[in-house]
């Protein structure tokens, strides 16, 4: 038996309200999880978002799947994020396991060829990254560690860190005492020469 032809209106708002709909589960399932998996993609935060992407447009595709399953699926995807998220914040092993660790990949300006081999990531890769931290050679590194989220951070060395009004302020802090001990030393030393000009003088001075 045929199913009966509706109205192309009618399949369009039917579409619209199933977009809608399966809208506000996920960004009510992102708010559930909280900003961390917004701000920086973990692993497992990555394998949520990619199913949970592919749940919700399965029902705006396929009317006959019901709106509540899928729902029903983004909920259960939601919960075991929050869930691994917060066992994570208590258990550092597994953090370890879920997230991954830091890898060092450039150290006192020496690229660490071992560690880019183990992460895959080429050398025309670091340096892609390393330019968008707006540095200009690797010998000017102190630190570039590769995070769990993908991303490059980038420490440079004290000589090439941008001056910022702190260090500014320290800087002639510290050219302002340095200045205080020469001037001390030198008035010392002046204040004993004269001493012992006077001393001197005293001595070849005899009384009548």
């Amino acid at each position: 038996m045929e199913t009966e032809q509706l109205p192309l209106w009618k399949d369009l708002l039917i579409v619209a309200y199933r977009t809608v709909f399966m809208y506000a589960a996920c960004l009510a399932a992102v708010r559930l999880v909280g900003k961390r998996s917004i701000g920086q993609l973990a692993p497992f935060d990555l394998v949520v978002v990619i199913i949970m992407g592919s749940v919700a447009a399965i029902p705006i595709e396929e009317k006959r799947v019901r709106l509540v399953d899928a729902a029903l699926s983004i909920g259960i995807l939601a919960g075991l994020e929050f869930l691994v998220g917060t066992l994570n914040l208590r258990f550092r092993s597994l953090e370890k396991l879920t997230q991954g660790q830091s890898t060092v990949l450039v150290q006192d300006g020496q690229i660490l060829e071992e560690n880019l081999k183990r992460e895959k990531i080429t050398v025309a890769d670091l340096y892609i990254s390393l330019r968008e931290k707006d540095v200009e050679s690797v010998a000017d590194i102190q630190l570039a560690v590769l995070e769990p989220n993908g991303r490059v951070s980038v420490i440079k060395k004290k000589q090439k860190q941008p001056v910022t009004p702190e260090t500014l302020q320290a800087t002639v802090l510290n050219r302002l005492d340095e200045l205080v001990v020469q001037n001390t030393e030198r008035a010392r030393s002046r204040a004993g020469a004269l001493l012992r000009g006077v001393g001197v003088r005293s001595r070849r001075v005899r009384p009548p």
